[in-house]
């Protein structure tokens, strides 16, 4: 039977000798056309390897170039061409000879580092060092590392445009598995992103330890406090007591002076002044005489004023400590707020004067808060004091509150010399003061800021160098249910 019978289309009118002629012309095209390719992939193979031994002199490494280029040419598997084609296709390789000089980088090393050939043959392997990074110096390509044996570590290197990449390196003498040339080989993976995962890592381990150190140190610092609050609370008694006597002792002594001076005064009156000084002469003991007298006697009313100044100070600062060392839960009832800013402005009226203004903002009709009156009128008093002293001549205090369905809230704000950003985190901590010595026990702000949490609610500061201060509480409303000190 005919092969070509029955066939339709544009072949159906043809016979069975142009059917053979068509076919025969198209299989000696397919064999041009393969021949043609495979002529095409030699002059490549010539070529590529031609520019090589231009290159490099290097037995072994055309041996390496040979390898690699006639499998990617010819689209050989290199897992069936021997160890050598495996090493190529799966690592970055990269040889020297006992100088250091590079003799062979395979595709994978030149892509790594956006090199071509004639960048690296024939160049010193330290064109990869990046001298600019003194602390990668460990990690820096040498040959000579292999002298003693396989060496294998972590390679830094810098890519033609200047990036620095990594890779995991074996280094062994090449006369591990050739005769034909001295040298070295490396061979290795890219680490770079892992390098970099790693970095951030370690940059958010360090992170996390740092934070855990801060809250460690809070912690301490919570310890020393709690600490403090029950050393203050016995030094306060035991001072408090002795303290007592001194300040009674000293008014009566002040009494007895004045009663003194009083005799004196009369005494220079009736005596002749001759007769006077000689009366004063005749205790041997006293180094006085009329003028010194006279001195004591117009001094003495300003010492004795001064030591109660002391005594009063330390008074207050008994106060505060006992205060700052407060630790009894009492239960809170409502709360006039605008009646505590009132108390406060009272008992800071000495700070105040005629020299500093204040305005105040409050709508009587708020609601209240649930809380402790004196308390929080302690709170504002401390606010006000320190409003005040930190306006030097005239200024004004600004006080304006308002509310939410939630939130009491009220601001303490004043124009005076404001404080320094990098001393804003610290003015609540118990004895930190801004004031010269004498002005202030560092208690105030952190006694507020205690009060106010032990309210439920919170106590923050804004400060511009210059400007001026404010304080912004928030405090719950006496409807979200009852609160009580902590």
């Amino acid at each position: 039977m005919d092969l070509f019978q029955g066939l339709t289309g544009p072949f159906a009118g043809m016979g069975s000798q142009g059917l053979f002629l068509v076919s025969s012309t198209l299989i000696l095209l397919i064999i041009v056309f393969f021949l043609y390719k495979t002529y095409r992939a030699s002059m490549s193979v010539e070529a590529k390897l031609a520019e090589f031994s231009s290159l490099s002199q290097s037995s072994f490494g055309r041996k390496l170039r040979l390898i690699e280029v006639n499998a990617d040419e010819y689209k050989l598997n290199k897992k069936v061409l021997g160890p050598l084609a495996r090493i190529i296709d799966e690592y970055c390789v990269l040889t020297t000879d006992t100088k250091g000089v590079i003799t062979f980088a395979n595709d994978s090393f030149l892509t790594l580092g956006g090199f071509q050939f004639r960048d690296l043959v024939g160049q010193h392997e330290s064109m990869h060092h990046p001298v600019d990074h003194p602390e990668l110096e460990a990690h820096f390509m040498r040959s000579d590392q292999a002298r003693r044996g396989v060496w294998n570590g972590e390679v830094c290197c810098r890519s033609k445009n200047g990036d620095l990449y990594w890779v995991n390196m074996f280094l062994f003498p090449l006369s591990y598995i050739t005769d034909e040339d001295d040298g070295y080989i490396y061979f290795g993976t890219d680490i770079t992103q892992i390098k970099a995962q790693n970095s951030e890592l370690i940059q958010a381990v360090r992170d996390k330890e740092q934070k855990i150190n801060q809250v460690e140190s809070m912690l301490l610092h919570s310890e020393k406090m709690a600490s403090l609050g029950t050393i203050s609370a016995g030094i306060a008694h035991e001072i408090n007591s002795p303290i007592a006597f001194v300040s009674a002792n000293l008014r009566r002594c002040e009494q007895y002076l004045d009663g003194l001076a009083s005799v004196i005064q009369g005494l220079r009156r009736r005596i002749d002044p001759q007769r006077f000084e000689q009366f004063l002469q005749t205790e041997k003991s006293l180094t006085l005489n009329v003028r010194s007298l006279e001195m004591v006697l117009q001094d003495h009313p300003a010492l004795m004023r001064e030591t109660a100044e002391g005594i009063e100070r330390i008074k207050k600062i008994i106060r505060d400590l006992k205060h700052f060392s407060y630790n009894k839960q009492e239960d809170f009832a409502p709360v006039d707020v605008a009646r505590c800013v009132n108390v406060a402005l009272s008992l800071a009226g000495h700070e105040l004067r005629n020299r500093v203004g204040v305005r105040l903002d409050i709508d009587t009709d708020l609601p209240r808060v649930n809380g402790s009156e004196s308390q929080l009128s302690q709170v504002f008093m401390n606010l006000l004091v320190n409003a005040a002293q930190a306006i030097e001549g005239r200024g004004e205090i600004v006080i304006d509150a308002g509310a939410d369905e939630h939130w009491y809230r009220i601001s303490v704000s004043d124009n005076g010399s404001g404080i320094a950003e990098e001393q804003l985190a610290q003015i609540f901590e118990p004895f930190f003061t801004t004031k010269p010595i004498g002005k202030g026990t560092g208690l105030g702000l952190s006694i507020s800021q205690d009060i106010i949490l032990r309210h439920g609610g919170t106590l923050t500061v804004e400060s511009t160098p210059g400007q001026g201060t404010r304080f912004d509480i928030r405090l719950p409303l006496a409807q979200q249910g009852q609160a009580h000190a902590a």
